[in-house]
């Protein structure tokens, strides 16, 4: 069974601008109509241009997960594809306009960028719009990073779910494994959480969290939540990064 963590943590540069944390994120586990259980993992970080970026990240992450779990109660739509995740940023992308809309506000208002992860017992679905990364690994392989945060052509520059070619810079990859674990995380982890000279992942920076949750029993991770939030929190997180910052770890590693 998987056992899972997450927290979002506002960055201290929006604190001294009293903004509040601007990303998001989700992370259960579905049971699809086939019977299994599938673990489903969400990050969005909205954008700091954009004056509602923030609520534009909790709706993707809304918009996507419900989006799932509807494709996942149908057999028909098992498994999931490249089609099928297109059809979900456009369900997003058309309800964040209507929500903008209904405002007087423009989908760039709303602006954030979206990674996402459905994993089953065999095969597994990734895909993103944007920086962030989703760092993999199975007991038979080292972790890799599945894409390399997508920065655009220019510095402090990305794309978003909200952006009208959107679809042209959705990256999806389905891998046939048993992936056992999983990180997703938002652009403010990924100086820390990524070697960019080898553009790797920086194992120091995972393995303890993840040596933690392997020993830890599943009623343990809510403690392990807190704990998490603490160190996205703490002084040596904050010394290296002031951005926002989402992280969520996933295991059914066995000992």
């Amino acid at each position: 069974m998987w056992k899972v963590i997450r927290s979002s943590e506002v960055g201290t540069s929006h604190i001294e601008a009293n903004q509040t944390c601007q990303d998001s994120c989700f992370a259960g586990v579905f049971q699809g109509e086939d019977a299994q259980d599938y673990l489903v993992c969400i990050v969005s970080d909205g954008a700091g241009s954009a004056i509602k970026g923030g609520e534009g990240a909790e709706l993707a992450c809304e918009m996507i997960a419900k989006s799932v779990e509807i494709a996942l109660s149908q057999v028909e739509l098992i498994p999931i594809s490249e089609l099928l995740v297109q059809e979900w940023i456009r369900h997003t992308q058309k309800n964040i306009s209507q929500t903008a809309s209904s405002l007087g506000l423009t989908a760039r208002d709303y602006a954030c960028t979206l990674l996402g992860a459905v994993i089953g017992l065999k095969q597994a679905i990734f895909f993103q719009i944007g920086d962030g990364a989703i760092v993999v690994s199975n007991s038979g392989c080292s972790q890799g990073v599945v894409f390399w945060p997508d920065a655009g052509i220019y510095a402090n520059m990305t794309y978003f779910v909200t952006d009208e070619e959107a679809l042209q810079h959705l990256h999806v990859s389905v891998i046939t494994a048993s992936i056992d674990e999983v990180a997703i995380f938002s652009d403010g982890l990924q100086r820390l959480a990524l070697s960019f000279e080898n553009r790797i992942p920086h194992i120091p920076f995972f393995e303890p969290m993840f040596t933690r949750l392997r020993e830890s029993s599943i009623e343990e991770c809510e403690a392990l939540d807190s704990q998490l939030s603490k160190f996205l929190q703490s002084t040596q997180i904050n010394e290296r990064t002031d951005d926002d910052k989402t992280l969520i770890l996933a295991t059914r590693r066995m000992l």
